[in-house]
């Protein structure tokens, strides 16, 4: 065979071969730190880690309390703490106003029975915080945890008498007429020059400016989409952010932990101060849960609030785990399900809820802003409360679905108030606010399981309401048209429409 290749199989001379790429080396198998720093650094496990950084820094503190060390030592401690304070306090503005801006932008898209839906949502919400802030500004004021609690650092024999000098020159700091306090809460909620009042951390009138605009631009329609696309971007950018500072919360607390420890002037009236704190927030936790939530279901749903209780408790226990209404959210629809509300509404109300609906939050801010002025001898007046209620209501609102959300949040309503040279004190606040963040989580489930069957039953009323509407009219037209019919025509059943009052009714809703 003519220019056959003489080796049996070989392929012949002028066939060209295409070229073999060579084979990629292995990887490694990864190393134990690598399987160690994948598994380990989640959001899953951050709690453990700042749960790690509680105790190491009451660890460190007590140690070195009685060392009396230098200042410039105690400075040191807490220079990482510090910093991370700082890094709070400088996204704070945009995580706020752009968390706000982008919850009005969401609702954009509903439809006209949404709308109707959405309408009583945000008014059940509404009305449980600003039952939640009430309930925790009321027990504040009852049990006064910053009682006999100055949080002012000094050193050696001087340190009462220089407390007491400060609390008692700070005692009207907060203090204004009652009349002018009210008339400044409107002055602030409108300000005259609104990046003036960015620059002075005058967070309530950014706060109705950006809900005002996101309300403005969601009627823009689609001229208005690529702004929103940008805004929509710089939030996930600022969440991101935020993210990157929480991941170092875990050694930072325990730097601010320590140094709170070793520059407290009697460590013993600290820490019985702040064990009434934690008892406060719990009481106030645990009154809204057993009897103002159960008392809106029964009197606006009528319906039993321990059966529903009962239907959510696999949604608590994940939040009290998480510490993240966010990260609870799958379960609380599926349990919101299962109890028979219709999906529709489940899809809609729960992760509405879980972005804007905070009563713990709300509840927990409030409060803690009133503990660390009654620690610091100030005399807050009613314009004051009133901002701080206001103010806790919105941040509670604009706060993410995050572990410590509201404990950022909570500079905004500090400097609400002026009193943004005090939040060094969050350190304190700091210490037990992973105890608190759990109990806070299912403080806001609950608020969001009882806006759902809120709101369901309120559907069911109104479905009924056009079913009977619907039925009549139906009625109303058979009649006119057997009054039109000549004598001789059969109108036998003309008007029997028991098969179509059925269609029209609204289905039962189980466990309801």
């Amino acid at each position: 065979m003519t220019g056959a290749n003489p080796i049996k199989g070989a392929p012949d001379e002028d066939v060209e071969m295409p070229d073999t790429p060579p084979l990629k080396p292995t990887p490694p198998p990864p190393s134990r730190w690598q399987v160690f720093k994948k598994e380990a650094f989640q959001k899953k496990n951050l709690m453990y880690f700042m749960l790690a950084g509680v105790v190491v820094g009451i660890a460190l503190g007590a140690g070195l309390y009685g060392l009396h060390l230098n200042k410039r030592v105690v400075e040191i401690i807490g220079y990482p703490g510090e910093l991370f304070l700082n890094a709070l306090q400088e996204l704070v503005l945009p995580l706020i106003a752009l968390a706000l801006l982008n919850g009005v932008l969401s609702l954009r898209h509903s439809t006209a029975g949404a709308g109707r839906v959405m309408g009583w949502a945000l008014f059940y919400y509404f009305l449980s915080m600003v039952l939640a802030v009430i309930l925790g500004i009321a027990l504040t004021y009852i049990i006064r945890p910053g009682r006999d609690t100055p949080f002012e650092h000094g050193s050696g024999g001087d340190c009462a008498a220089k407390n007491t000098d400060t609390i008692m020159s700070k005692k009207t700091v907060a203090t204004q007429d009652t009349l002018e306090s009210l008339l400044n809460v409107g002055r602030d909620m409108l300000p005259k020059n609104i990046i003036k009042a960015s620059a002075e951390s005058s967070y309530l009138g950014i706060m109705v400016f950006m809900i005002a605009f996101g309300v403005v631009l969601s009627g823009m329609g689609p001229t208005a989409e690529p702004l929103i696309q940008i805004l929509e971007t710089a939030n996930d950018v600022i969440m991101k952010l935020v993210w990157l500072v929480i991941y170092l919360t875990p050694f930072c607390i325990a730097s601010l932990i320590c140094s709170t420890i070793l520059q407290a002037c009697n460590l013993l009236v600290l820490l019985k101060s702040l064990s009434y704190y934690v008892a406060t927030v719990l009481t106030g936790f645990a009154v809204h849960s057993i009897f103002s939530l159960p008392l809106t279901l029964f009197l606006l749903a009528r319906v039993n609030p321990l059966s529903i209780m009962r239907a959510y408790i696999p949604a608590f226990a994940m939040g009290f785990g998480t510490s993240s209404s966010a990260a609870t959210m799958p379960m609380t629809m599926e349990c919101a399900s299962k109890y028979g509300c219709r999906d529709s509404l489940v899809k809609f109300v729960i992760p509405l809820g879980t972005n804007i609906n905070r009563d713990g939050a709300a509840l927990y801010e409030a409060t803690s802003v009133i503990f660390i002025a009654q620690a610091h001898g100030l005399s807050l007046s009613i314009g004051n409360v009133i901002v701080i209620a206001i103010t806790a209501t919105l941040a509670a609102i604009g706060a993410a679905s995050i572990p410590m959300s509201a404990l950022v949040s909570m500079i905004t309503v500090l400097q609400a108030v002026g009193m943004q040279e005090y939040v060094k004190d969050l350190s304190v606040i700091l210490a037990v606010d992973w105890l608190l963040g759990m109990f806070r989580t299912i403080t806001n489930i609950w608020g969001d399981c009882c806006a759902v069957t809120v709101v369901e039953m309120w559907a069911r009323r109104h479905d009924n309401k056009l079913a009977r509407q619907a039925k009549k009219a139906d009625v109303v037209k058979a009649d006119t048209i057997v009054v039109a019919l000549p004598a001789s025509s059969d109108t036998n059943g003309a008007g029997d429409f028991s098969d179509d009052s059925a269609a029209h009714s609204a289905l039962p809703v189980k466990g309801i």
